[in-house]
């Protein structure tokens, strides 16, 4: 059972973002929401992917980062907007996960690392 608990990555952020939501009980998953599930990703995506070609700089060089985003945002847009949209949607999840709290900060820190006799 401990080692049940003990899952860390991926499956253990999963388990704590499912015992964390109080509301998942009161709200169970709906298929017939996925229609308005999809619209309100696509108008999202659209959204974010307006905001961040209106902010791209006028005086911008070649390898400014801000103009590289832009083109490769422009250029995903003309190629394949679905994809950009599964982009933007992915991009979001990822920056929303960075805000997250670690599990516990002592998982995080790495055990003293042993020094052998060469080194003393």
């Amino acid at each position: 059972m401990a080692a049940e608990q003990d899952v860390q990555g991926l499956a253990g952020l999963v388990r704590r973002l499912d015992e964390a939501s109080a509301s998942a009980a009161h709200y169970p998953h709906l298929p017939a929401l996925q229609p308005l599930r999809d619209a309100w990703q696509q108008l999202h995506a659209d959204s974010r992917l307006r905001i961040a070609l209106q902010q791209t700089p006028a005086e911008g060089g070649p390898l400014n980062s801000a103009v590289l985003v832009h083109r490769m945002l422009d250029t995903m847009h003309a190629l394949s907007p679905e994809y950009l949209r599964h982009f933007i949607a992915h991009a979001d999840t990822l920056a929303w996960l960075e805000r997250l709290p670690p599990a516990n900060a002592a998982a995080t820190k790495r055990p003293p690392r042993k020094r052998g006799k060469a080194e003393r």
